[in-house]
């Protein structure tokens, strides 16, 4: 083997070792959780004939492997178990013989050693914002809490540290008022902190926001501190 060629996988080595250093610290109850979306995740695409699919989770995220032609439909499967919040296909280009760089080392490895640090980021980046105060509302409105809004900040800030991530905004409200009512109010508060994040300088393009009304309670909705918790929204990296 050509000493660049074990420089670069020396280098692969390193960058996927991080990756798992990463995902190792995250917490036993999140390990449960992905452990358990990944055991069904990995059965629903079984069952639709993904058998060629591999899938993954970092918390309630997703991201899928596999080829180009059956990615949509990959993608659909994991989005339809319940509790996967989000999902990011990732796909495997076809296999062609590796054409070789300027620097000796296969260009598909240099690919692969791409992949896998944009990867490692999204991982960064996820548990970045996983530890962000909840971005809250008060009943009825579209407007941040104090706190809320110094959080917000923080997201920013993070979002900035990772130019490359894209985020869904996902809006919620808790159970009282109509659930049409409370749909277009929880759009409403996700375009609010699509604008206020735009406002911070983060790119318009890299932010799609949704609403989900009362859809997708937090916690019960049967206390007051459970109904504020339930008054957020909710940043994804995608």
């Amino acid at each position: 083997m050509s000493r660049p060629v074990s420089r670069w996988i020396a280098a692969l080595a390193v960058l996927l070792g991080l990756a798992a250093v990463i995902t190792a610290q995250l917490g036993p109850n999140r390990n449960r959780i992905e452990n358990d979306l990944t055991r069904r995740a990995t059965a629903a695409l079984s069952a639709a004939g993904q058998t060629g699919t591999q899938v993954t989770f970092t918390g309630r995220d997703g991201v899928i492997v596999t080829s180009e032609a059956d990615a949509d439909r990959a993608r659909r499967v994991v989005e339809a178990v319940t509790g996967v919040r989000a999902v990011t296909a990732r796909v495997v280009p076809a296999a062609v013989p590796p054409p070789v760089t300027a620097t000796g080392a296969p260009a598909n490895m240099v690919v692969l050693a791409e992949v896998v640090r944009a990867t490692v980021d999204l991982m960064v980046l996820r548990e970045q914002l996983s530890v962000v105060p909840p971005l809250r509302f008060e009943f009825g409105g579209a407007g941040l809490t104090t706190d809320s809004r110094a959080a917000l900040r923080k997201a920013a800030a993070l979002l900035a540290d990772h130019p490359g991530a894209r985020i869904r905004i996902g809006g919620h409200t808790d159970a009282r008022g109509s659930k049409a009512t409370n749909l277009q109010l929880s759009r409403e508060r996700a375009e609010a902190v699509r604008a206020a994040l735009r406002d911070l300088g983060v790119a318009a393009d890299r932010m799609t926001a949704v609403g989900y009304g009362e859809a997708r309670p937090a916690a019960p909705n049967d206390t007051a501190g459970h109904r504020a918790a339930n008054r957020r929204v909710e940043l994804s990296v995608i």
